[in-house]
Parts: C-alpha cells; structure tokens; sequence
C-alpha cells in the first residue's frame, strides 16, 4: 500500500506520541498486513502495552472492514512490572479514533486462544519475551494461521530478548510452513505457506543461521568477559 495513503499517515500521527519501542517502518507494515486482510482470518494482536502498535493496526484492519483482537492483560509488563495499562491503553485508542474496531482481550495469549472461535490471518506478537512464554504463543496461535497469514514477531534481533529470537528461527525461519522470511528493523515478518521454494528455504535457512549466530555471540561475551 502507497506510504501517502491519508489512513496510514494518521496512523503515524496518532500513534508518535503513545509509549512503546516500534518504529514507523514497523508500524507501516503491521498497518499494511492489517490493511490487506480478506476476512477470511481475524488481525491479532498479542502484547498491546499501551496501545503504540495497536493504533497502527486498527488504522490499516478499518479499510479492511475488520477488528482487532487486542490480547494484554495489562498487568505485570516487562517495562513495567508493577503497571496497570489497560487505563492508559484505553484512552489512548480512543484519542487516535481507532476504539470503534479495536476488540480488547484482557487476559492472557494463552487464556485468550482457548477463548477464540477461528482462523487467525494476521498475527502480530509482542507480549512475554521469555522463551517459554514465546514458545507457549507460538503452540496457541501459529496453529490457527491460514495459508498466506502474515505472522510478526517484535524483537526478535533484541539482544537482551532470546525468546522471540528462538521462536522466529525454529519455528518459522527453519520450517518448510512459512515463506517471505524478512526483517523490518527489529522484527521478524514472513506467510504461512503451503509449500515455499528452494530459494525461499535457502533464505530462511540463511536467516536463522543469522539469528543462531547473535545467541552464540551472546553467550561468548558472557564467558570470555574479562
């Protein structure tokens, strides 16, 4: 979709002065993938905080004429341990005109999955950042991703940050399920697939190589510190 579209540019606007540690580059591709879904799958999100990366979705799922199923529990964040966000969210999306297709879920990815009827052709996950919790999202919401789903995961280059890391290179850049493996700064895109090519193997392959190697950087500085 053209970068001079009027609804992405609000997007932008609306969301600079929300907290949260997505770029522009990242929320124009969550708008996008929110933007170009057929209905055929629902636009989820898991992990809203304060409501940055979920403006820019419900900006894109409008022309889409479909909602998002925002996923926080709004408590226990990881920048905020002891922070209740569902206030803050609140108002947030509803200063950027984007409460009317937002359909909050507070609770947890895993309460939240057992709870949800269908298909999913969006996801976009940002919430536990631990390798279990990454790994406990990926086993409740990958399953349900149609063939052509666009998946995201924030993080997944974070240094600081190995579960997103993990999940986005076992389980999407090594599997023969996904395709269009990409990285937009931080974040880790690609489609579920029914098959993907040699090339699109190769690249995946090559990609969580990549992804392996920061780990194993990670680890050397620990045990050669001086």
């Amino acid at each position: 979709m053209s970068g001079a579209h009027p609804a992405r540019a609000q997007a932008r606007a609306a969301a600079a002065d929300v907290d949260g540690w997505l770029n522009d580059a990242q929320g124009a591709a969550l708008f996008d993938a929110a933007a170009g879904c057929s209905g055929r799958g629902a636009i989820v999100e898991i992990g809203s905080w304060k409501g940055r990366s979920t403006i820019w979705l419900g900006h894109g799922a409008r022309l889409a004429g479909q909602p998002v199923f925002a996923v926080d529990p709004h408590e226990h964040s990881r920048e905020e341990p002891a922070a209740r966000t569902l206030d803050e969210f609140t108002e947030n999306i509803r200063r950027a005109g984007v409460a009317d297709v937002i359909r909050p879920l507070v609770m947890t990815s895993r309460a939240a999955a057992a709870s949800f009827d269908g298909r999913v052709e969006v996801l976009f996950i940002d919430g536990d950042h631990s390798e279990t919790g990454a790994e406990q999202d990926a086993a409740a919401w990958f399953p349900r991703l149609i063939e052509g789903a666009t998946v995201l995961l924030h993080d997944v280059v974070t240094t600081s940050y190995t579960g997103p890391r993990k999940v986005f290179r076992c389980q999407i850049c090594w599997s023969p399920e996904f395709a269009g493996v990409r990285r937009i700064g931080s974040m880790g895109v690609a489609q579920r697939a029914a098959h993907r090519s040699h090339s699109e193997a190769l690249r995946g392959t090559v990609a969580g190589f990549m992804l392996y190697m920061l780990d194993v950087k990670r680890v050397l500085k620990k045990v050669w510190k001086p």
